[in-house]
């Protein structure tokens, strides 16, 4: 009798133990399926997340929305600029050589005009210069002379041949001579009509005359009467004032949207009203060393006299794409992350958020490299809202 009673408590034991076992194994699995995300909120990459507005909501929120384009997009770049001289249009005026200052004749403030007289310096140096020239004339002129008439001996045949040469040589050497004393008095300044007075007159006199070699405005004088001064020494500066050139100084991400030829308004810095208009004339290619800028070159013509060299202006640079592309104003933009977002309209009351590339966002504008396409049609107010509610309100579209 107990050994029917141990062996029906084995059997009872046993069974129990068989019927735990399965019952254990599955538990995790259960737990594992709790612990996931329910189906409807679980996100794959390929999933097109839309944000559905009720009509309370479309109301309340009156979404504006604007059909996408593409096209070439004018837009505006502020800079500062800063008012040189023109090329050509400013001029130093310096000595060729040692001298003292016998005469000015023109000073700050003066109209002068090309060629016309500044200054007078009486030169010991100088009066060797013109010296030399008019020995090197007198040979010049004997040598030209004896070789004629040895040519006119040669042909009756009463001289040789080889003094012929000879003549010829000495000849070469004095003209030689003639033409070095020439270039020296042209190195100095000194025009061709006073060279040849030279070889007319019986005195020397051993003054420079100092021309002016643009039309302008003596800006400066640095020398006075009766100084001494030093070859290469600066005598004067004279501007021409009726074009002058002004740098706009950009930004190098600015810098890239600037072409040569695109309109320039320029405002005074003190005051908004336009008061000239130019084109861009040049750019350089690199940064400026001081200001780490890039420098946009504009010639412009003056009106009555302004602007002035060292006069600081309030430039607006007027450009546009370089090829079609799309441009969204920014509005139109949020950010999920870093990652920018346009919600585009699928339907009524239906916005389907969508990240975008961009290339650059401007004061008005964001212009799109990818994710957009031209005639869709995009939240343009109340962006943040939808950008809320796709938080809560998304819904899975395969």
């Amino acid at each position: 009798m107990q050994k029917i009673i141990t062996i029906l408590i084995f059997a009872g034991f046993t069974g129990l133990l068989l019927s735990c076992g399965p019952k254990k194994q599955q538990q995790p699995e259960k737990a594992q399926e709790q612990r996931g995300l329910p189906p409807s909120l679980q996100a794959t990459d390929a999933e097109i997340k839309l944000v559905q507005l009720s009509e309370k909501e479309q109301k309340e929120l009156s979404i504006k929305t604007m059909i996408v384009t593409n096209n070439f997009i004018d837009y505006s770049v502020s800079a500062p600029g800063v008012v040189f001289p023109a090329p050509n249009h400013g001029s130093i005026i310096s000595t060729p050589i040692n001298g003292r200052i016998s005469r000015v004749n023109s000073f700050e403030g003066h109209w002068v005009k090309k060629g016309e007289l500044l200054f007078e310096i009486q030169s010991l140096e100088f009066g060797t210069l013109v010296s030399d020239y008019l020995q090197a004339y007198a040979e010049e002129k004997y040598q030209t002379n004896r070789l004629n008439r040895i040519k006119q001996l040669v042909e009756e045949t009463i001289t040789s041949t080889s003094e012929l040469e000879k003549a010829t040589a000495e000849y070469d050497r004095a003209s030689t001579a003639l033409r070095a004393a020439y270039s020296k008095l042209r190195a100095v300044g000194v025009p061709d009509k006073e060279i040849k007075a030279f070889s007319e007159t019986e005195n020397i006199d051993p003054v420079l005359k100092i021309y002016s070699t643009i039309d302008g405005v003596i800006e400066k004088n640095f020398v006075e009467l009766g100084q001494s001064v030093n070859a290469l020494e600066n005598l004067s500066r004279i501007l021409d004032t009726r074009d002058v050139l002004i740098r706009a100084y950009l930004s190098p991400d600015d810098a890239r949207l600037i072409n040569v030829g695109d309109s320039v308004s320029i405002f005074k810095r003190e005051k908004q009203e336009n008061l000239l208009n130019a084109t861009v004339t040049s750019i350089n290619p690199g940064l400026d060393e001081n200001s780490r800028s890039v420098i946009a070159n504009i010639i412009i013509s003056t009106r009555d006299g302004w602007p002035k060299p060292g006069e600081n202006l309030r430039l607006a640079i007027s450009t546009s794409s370089q090829q079609e592309i799309i441009a969204i104003p920014v509005t139109t933009l949020t950010y999920d992350g870093n990652d920018p977002v346009v919600f585009v309209k699928k339907g009524n009351g239906i916005f389907e958020k969508r990240f975008i590339q961009v290339s650059e966002i401007r004061d008005q504008y964001v212009f799109v490299t990818g994710g957009l396409n031209k005639d869709e049609e995009v939240a343009t107010s109340n962006v943040f809202s939808l950008k809320a509610l796709s938080r809560f309100d998304i819904i899975a579209e395969e």
